[in-house]
Formats: C-alpha cells, structure tokens, sequence
C-alpha cells in the first residue's frame, strides 16, 4: 500500500485548500489520508480549560468535516487530534505514520512576514525530513 498523506487541517480557508489538493493527490497516488488538527494552549490559569476544550471540540468537528469529503470521494482516511504545536505535531503525525508529504494551506503572507511571526508551513519546511507541500488558499 502506498505512504499516507498527512494533512494540517483547521477548518480555515487554507486548510480547505490543502484539504482539496490531498484529496486529488490520494486520488491520483493512492494511499490514505491522515487528517490533523493541532492545538496548544498554555497551562496557566483556569479559563485555559475552557480553552482547550474549546479548542477539542473545534478540532473534532473540522476532522469530522475532513473525514466526510475523504469518505465521500471514496478515499480511506482518518484523523489526530494532537495537543501540540501544530508544526511539532504535523511533524510527529508524518513520523508516526511514515507518510510520503505533509501538505498545509497558507494565505499568502510574504516571505519574510511568515519567518519573523512564524508561520507552520515556514516552520515545517525547515523541520519536516519529508516533502512538505503548501497549497496557497483561493484570493
């Protein structure tokens, strides 16, 4: 069978765009999808709770959404939840699956704005040993 595609996937237009791009891919390559959804909140303070579950509940309901178009299309998928940043849990996720590519949305910021604020996808081709590809959200 062929290496999974790992997808970052947060409901945002981005991800919707790299969510198409993965699903054409695995359509074409075969193998299946790996959907995650990353979250990280900081451990201080009592409304951080509400936050992360806030934050659960989010990230199962846009998984959901991915899972319902992979199924559709007839594709095998399935879906993380990872408390994590989302660059060192897209990362975990391809390792763990032996995944052929990382694909992540983006929206476009130029160059240097995604170095200086820290983008996931600039993030991700410096960390990720696998192919990562980034699929630019429609204007």
């Amino acid at each position: 069978m062929a290496a999974p595609i790992v997808v970052g996937y947060d409901g945002t237009p981005g991800a919707r765009a790299a969510g198409g791009e993965a699903l054409r891919l695995a359509r074409d390559l075969g193998g299946e999808l790996v959907f995650g959804y990353c979250y990280s909140v900081s451990a201080a303070g009592g409304e951080m709770g509400d936050l992360e579950k806030a934050l659960r509940e989010q990230g199962t309901a846009v998984l959901h959404e991915a899972l319902a178009q992979a199924h559709a299309a007839g594709l095998e998928a399935r879906a993380a939840l990872i408390h994590d940043k989302p660059s060192a849990g897209l990362v975990g996720l391809a390792e763990e699956n032996d995944a052929r590519m990382i694909i992540v949305g983006s929206y476009g910021d130029p160059p240097l704005k995604g170095a200086l604020i820290g983008s996931t996808a600039h993030k991700l081709l410096h960390l990720s040993e696998r192919p990562v590809l980034v699929v630019r959200a429609a204007a």
